[in-house]
């Protein structure tokens, strides 16, 4: 299948940042064949021809932390503590049917495709989960078109950190350790459950990864956390985590290992490039230097660690000691949309207030790096993030006959600062064309906003005993 894109202007993050103001890009079988300035000469024929006449190409975003499970939850809650955010979270999002997570991931893929966004990671479930709950979710991700990378979420230990520091009634506490969704999985069980997962669904249609997923590194015993570099290099996978998102975190892993949590994974011999953890917040100096020195990635998500007031990750420093970054939307439960056009805006800005050296800011271009790039090391797909021939077809054609692309001024500052998502006209992955002129072509999407609605009226009926705990710890919890 030969695609050609003709008359546009394309940005290519290739090394030299090359800006071509008319060209074309030819797409063969799925990977970019050739991209020059002007017309196509080649003996080729094509067989789909997509006109850009004032439009921008340019490498899809990858969103390296998302979790598909919360998008249904857009403007749920404000001003809330973390473990009442946690347990409403998981009031939304348990329970659910095959086909309830599939909606969800459609949904999902829906406010991501239309925004830019071609690449994810996504960190699933939030609780138990069975080998049915995995086939749903892949046979989803696998439908929507997208390049995705399904993080299977575990966790064999305690989730101590979602439990309040605030004395609780005796009452509510039981109702609390009675959820059964949230007990711990063994390690044999995960053993079997993830290893099957990645063996049978790895790989599949070129586009979809299976990574082994600490919930988060506390949650889980050293053997886990063992089990997952132990597949990882068996089945050449990533490893994705939560790492150090809130104030909490950090003292549960200084109380329980007597070191942090980076060091911690270190003594286990575990830390790697392998690893993408998301948040990194409460990490110090030798954290931060062993991540580098490890190629651990670091996956930001400042629009939602600001939402929920859980802190402020030391970017800047962590850019200029060498750790990769990525970025990352969070789920819609903590940043209401899948807008990675708003992350990068906001990490490049998020800083500067408090950084008089304007030399030590993050620029639009090292924002770009971390949504392309950055996340695509994350999500360990060689070459995607680059209009290069060999590189992935995951392409993005922006309208420029918009107001903030009126006049065309500096390509990379506006996606960044200017851009919203709403420009986005025509999306490519892997050569295929899954957003046609605004219309998405691999899903129903009239069909697709009548049944979220009604899941998410069944889903409040099913799980009122998990929205009375949220509700009662809310009260409890300022």
């Amino acid at each position: 299948m030969i695609t050609l894109i003709r008359d546009a202007a394309i940005l290519t993050l290739d090394a030299g940042d090359t800006f071509l103001a008319r060209g074309h890009v030819l797409v063969r079988d799925g990977v970019i064949a050739a991209v020059a300035e002007g017309d196509h000469a080649g003996a080729e024929t094509p067989d789909t021809i997509v006109d850009g006449t004032d439009r921008l190409v340019a490498p899809g975003l990858v969103n390296a932390h998302m979790h598909s499970q919360s998008s249904t939850m857009a403007g749920f809650g404000d001003r809330l503590s973390h473990p009442a955010f946690m347990w409403l979270t998981q009031a939304h999002t348990s329970r659910r049917t095959r086909d309830e997570i599939r909606l969800a991931v459609l949904l999902a893929a829906w406010g991501m495709i239309t925004s830019g966004t071609t690449a994810a990671i996504d960190h699933f479930p939030g609780q138990r989960f069975t080998a049915a709950d995995m086939d749903a979710v892949l046979a989803a991700w696998e439908e929507t078109g997208l390049r995705a990378a399904l993080a299977m979420r575990f966790f064999d230990g305690a989730f101590a950190d979602i439990f309040p520091d605030a004395p609780l009634p005796d009452e509510l506490k039981a109702r609390m350790a009675a959820v059964e969704i949230l007990k711990p999985q063994g390690v044999d069980e995960l053993r079997d459950l993830m290893g099957d997962t990645i063996a049978r669904w790895h790989g599949r249609a070129g586009r979809l990864s299976v990574f082994p997923a600490p919930s988060n590194p506390d949650r889980c015993t050293d053997a886990a956390l063992r089990l997952c570099a132990e597949l990882a290099e068996q089945h050449d996978t990533g490893i994705h985590t939560h790492l150090l998102e809130t104030r909490k975190q950090a003292r549960i892993a200084a109380e329980k290992y007597g070191e942090t949590a980076v060091r911690h994974l270190e003594t286990l011999g575990v830390l790697s490039a392998r690893w993408s953890c998301a948040h990194s917040i409460w990490l110090d100096d030798a954290d931060i230097d062993l991540m580098a020195a490890r190629g651990t990635v670091a996956v930001l998500n400042p629009e939602s660690n600001a939402r929920l007031g859980t802190g402020l990750a030391c970017a800047p420093k962590m850019m200029r000691r060498g750790v990769t970054l990525a970025l990352g939307t969070d789920g819609a439960s903590a940043n209401d949309n899948m807008v990675l056009h708003e992350a990068m805006r906001a990490v490049a800005t998020s800083h500067r207030a408090g950084e008089p050296d304007r030399s030590r800011w993050i620029s639009a271009r090292d924002a770009l790096r971390m949504a392309t790039t950055g996340g695509a090391t994350a999500l360990r797909c060689p070459g995607l993030g680059s209009i290069t021939p060999g590189a992935p077809a995951d392409l993005v054609l922006y309208r420029l006959d918009t107001p903030w692309w009126t006049p065309l001024n500096d390509p990379v500052a506006q996606l960044v600062f200017a851009e919203t998502g709403g420009a986005v006209d025509t999306v490519m992955i892997a050569g295929r064309i899954v957003l046609d002129r605004g219309r998405i072509t691999t899903f129903d999407t009239d069909t697709l906003v009548r049944e979220v609605r009604a899941m998410a009226a069944s889903l409040r009926r099913r799980n009122a005993d998990l929205f009375a705990v949220a509700t009662d710890i809310a009260e409890v919890v300022p």
